[in-house]
């Protein structure tokens, strides 16, 4: 029986909009939320609190529709992704120990929806300026994920977040970014993943970022392994959350049958 499945990867970026954010994405079609730019705050509590009051599972009163949560948690202070499914998670995996800087960046979910299973990675990779210190952060979390793309299964496997990166071929091109920031879009590629929203919209140009200059920048992402290539049913950015200011990035989602 072939199951259907729909994911919505969103940076939350403001806090202080929890509330608005949580009752934005329960409004939702979607079966699965990747959140990133998540950490330890009143916000991240907030977001916890109201799709699961244990650490796991939560019965809303108003709906009940039982969510499964998955959120490392940082030792480092650092910021992070959280994922939240209206199907169980049956498995957490992380390919950074936990007392890593890295450790919230990057988690992996196996989740059952009906009789089928399918794994859920969600990435928030570091921003960065001109230092030297975050530069190198950056650098080393992307050399890291570039391991993680080689070395973990490619099958029925969808990866979702704020990749902070850009595709080579970005309109228009910006030299700020350095070859391997490029390189990363190439590896996943490399690696057996398909840009989803590239196979839905081969000649598009979407952004789900925009800056104080008004340039756009399209810096989240959903890749799917190659044997979901074809099971791509729709993906597209949702600009509404920009627009009524829950954040200042664009959702992406993606539907796919499994």
């Amino acid at each position: 029986m072939i199951e259907k499945v729909k994911i919505l990867s969103l940076n939350i970026g403001s806090l202080e909009r929890a509330k608005k954010q949580c009752e934005w994405l329960a409004g939702r079609p979607e079966d699965i939320f990747v959140l990133t730019e998540t950490k330890e705050s009143k916000g991240c509590g907030y977001i916890k609190e109201y799709f699961g009051k244990s650490a796991y599972t939560f019965s809303d009163e108003n709906n009940k529709i039982k969510y499964f949560i998955d959120a490392p948690q940082s030792q480092t202070g650092d910021l992070g992704v959280i994922l939240i499914s209206r199907h169980e998670i049956f498995c957490r995996d992380n390919f950074f120990p936990e007392y890593s800087i890295y450790f919230s960046r990057q988690l992996e979910t196996g989740v059952r929806v009906g009789e089928k299973e399918i794994h859920v990675a969600g990435l928030y990779v570091p921003s960065r300026d001109r230092s030297e210190r975050k530069i190198l952060r950056k650098k080393r979390y992307i050399d890291s994920m570039e391991m993680y793309l080689k070395e973990s299964p490619k099958v029925n496997k969808i990866i979702m977040g704020d990749f902070n990166i850009l595709e080579r071929m970005h309109v228009p091109h910006y030299s700020t970014f350095y070859e391997w920031e490029y390189h990363f879009y190439d590896a996943l590629l490399d690696a057996g993943y398909i840009d989803a929203f590239r196979q839905r919209h081969p000649d598009e140009t979407e952004y789900s970022w925009v800056g104080r200059t008004n340039n756009g920048y399209r810096y989240d992402y959903c890749f799917v392994s190659a044997d979901l290539q074809e099971s791509i049913l729709d993906c597209r950015y949702v600009h509404e959350t920009r627009d009524i200011h829950i954040t200042d990035h664009s959702a992406i989602t993606v539907e796919v049958a499994i």
